[in-house]
């Protein structure tokens, strides 16, 4: 009698109540797998380019204005995709968005590699950045939707963090490809994981706290029984007592973007808003001459890169420190912290008056970067209620690919002006400083806090 007691009160409480209480299982953990893997996919196909775009400008005679253009197109498409697929999550659900974001991106892969002339190339990668671009807001909404407060932030930065490992892997296919059988088969390799969409279908539930917010309740708790029967079947134990039973109310409706700056989130978006394009632009400002200021000083290009590598492979740990800290300090300082460290570290690395100590910022300022971005991808579908976070992510993640766009080119204006590299620099530690205030002023805590308690 009081076993039954305990499954009717359970089937009264809003989703996200019952949400918590569950441990981690294998189940909730194979949930992840799925969701993150999709991302780190995405992290292969969209770091071709960087091993793919000697070949292609052999094989299409490209100058270097064609090849910066095709360079971008990719982060044109993912501007629109990231805004257009944000809101249409939020509207028809996240596992349908996530499946079609998988459709377009491997379709497009396919069609690059029969790219016919460079007008194709253009079209084709710029659908194929739409796909990516789809695909990171639809994920980053979904997998805290299904994670307990204790777990959310640790998970959430691993799904971003692999994307180094991601671009290494893209590398290594094409090692092994491009040799063998030309640049055509490498887009086909690069977008046969898009097969991922069927485990998707078969092992991916919807996420339950959108079917709630959108009024589809009887769905929303039939999907959330059957999750608690698959970690009861797990553990082999009686699910633990709910606590914190106050019912979450959530406002139903369309999800819009004006309502992302109304008097409840306009602090929240204007602070992202700045955060996003600012980091990103300070992140490929300075990437994209990392390489030159080792040639600038002297060394060769072969050897600059060999020094470069070994500088990227500080983003390993820093990531690994940031699924740590993340839920230990706070979203909040992370994230201030390892702006104010990127920053610090780009100024002393554009003025470095040795190869020691170049090498030296150089870790550190890659250390930070990826304390930063593991940290921001989480923090920012936390600070949005569930029916408006993909309108929420897909609008902050599309404004900062402007960022990215813009970087490279206006450090290049500098350059062309100034002919000082360690400048680039002193701008891009400029930009994340001024991101790093912009925090400071704007943004909430969220460690600790239930989605639902972070937006009452």
């Amino acid at each position: 009698m009081n076993e039954m007691n305990k499954q009717e009160q359970a089937a009264i409480l809003a989703i996200p109540q019952r949400v918590e209480r569950l441990p981690m299982t294998s189940y909730q953990q194979t949930i992840s797998f799925v969701i993150i893997l999709s991302v780190f996919f995405d992290a292969v196909d969209m770091g071709a380019m960087t091993f793919l775009l000697p070949a292609l400008i052999k094989a299409f005679g490209l100058n270097p204005a064609m090849a910066g253009t095709l360079g971008s197109m990719s982060m044109a498409g993912m501007l629109v995709g990231s805004m257009v697929a944000g809101k249409m999550a939020d509207r028809i659900g996240r596992k349908l968005m996530l499946q079609w974001s998988m459709i377009i991106w491997g379709v497009s892969g396919l069609l690059l590699a029969l790219s016919w002339n460079f007008t194709s190339l253009l079209v084709f990668r710029f659908f194929l950045g739409v796909g990516l671009g789809a695909e990171y807001p639809v994920a980053n909404a979904m997998l805290p939707e299904f994670l307990p407060k204790s777990v959310r932030g640790r998970y959430m930065t691993v799904m971003e963090g692999l994307a180094p490992i991601g671009v290494m892997c893209a590398g290594l296919v094409a090692f092994l490809v491009l040799p063998q059988v030309g640049w055509r088969w490498v887009f086909v390799a690069e977008a046969a994981p898009a097969l991922w969409l069927f485990l998707i279908r078969r092992n991916l539930p919807e996420s339950p706290r959108w079917l709630e917010s959108v009024g589809r309740k009887e769905e929303a708790q039939k999907v959330i029984t059957m999750i608690e029967q698959e970690v009861v079947k797990r553990t082999g134990q009686s699910l633990p007592p709910i606590t914190g039973t106050t019912e979450v109310i959530e406002k139903h409706g369309k999800a819009s973007f004006g309502e992302l700056w109304s008097h409840r989130y306009w602090r929240r978006t204007l602070m992202l808003c700045i955060l996003w394009p600012a980091s990103l632009f300070g992140y490929w400002a300075i990437n994209v001459w990392i390489t030159a200021l080792l040639v600038g000083k002297g060394f060769a290009i072969i050897k600059s890169i060999q020094y470069v590598i070994w500088i990227t492979s500080a983003g390993i740990p820093g990531f690994l420190a940031a699924t740590y800290l993340i839920d230990k300090i706070g979203r909040k300082p992370l994230v201030i912290c390892a702006l104010l460290g990127s920053g610090i570290a780009a100024y002393f690395y554009g003025n470095a008056g040795s190869l020691t100590t170049l090498i030296a910022w150089g870790l550190v300022m890659q250390f930070c970067m990826w304390n930063l971005w593991p940290s921001i991808y989480a923090y920012t579908p936390e600070l949005y209620p569930t029916r408006l976070r993909g309108t929420g992510t897909g609008l902050c993640m599309g404004i900062g690919r402007i960022g990215a766009i813009l970087g490279p080119y206006v450090t290049g204006l500098i350059v062309a002006s100034t002919a000082s590299k360690s400048t680039v620099f002193a701008v891009g530690a400029s930009v994340f400083v001024l991101a790093a205030f912009v925090v400071l002023i704007f943004a909430p805590e969220t460690k600790g806090r239930t989605l639902e308690e972070i937006n009452r």
